[in-house]
């Protein structure tokens, strides 16, 4: 979420310029044979040993509504 969120077109050339884009690497998980433990771990900048071992719960986050379901979530400030 947090990569697909670093890409939204930002209008303003100065932030554009500033901003932080998170361009994700890896191998997209297959549906068919997802991996173990997290199955986004493929992809994820932040993914350790722990992510293939265990898949991750849905976790409640401060000042966040939406749980989360990674072992390495944090807010994002926003620019």
């Amino acid at each position: 979420t947090q990569a697909l969120l670093s890409a939204v077109p930002v209008p303003d050339p100065d932030a554009r310029e500033n901003r932080n884009m998170i361009r994700l690497t890896g191998d997209v998980p297959s549906p068919a044979d997802p991996p173990s433990g997290c199955r986004f771990r493929t992809r994820c900048w932040k993914a350790q040993e722990v992510c293939a071992r265990e898949e991750p719960h849905a976790v409640p986050r401060a000042a966040d509504p939406h749980p989360s379901a990674c072992h390495f979530a944090e807010l994002r400030p926003t620019p």
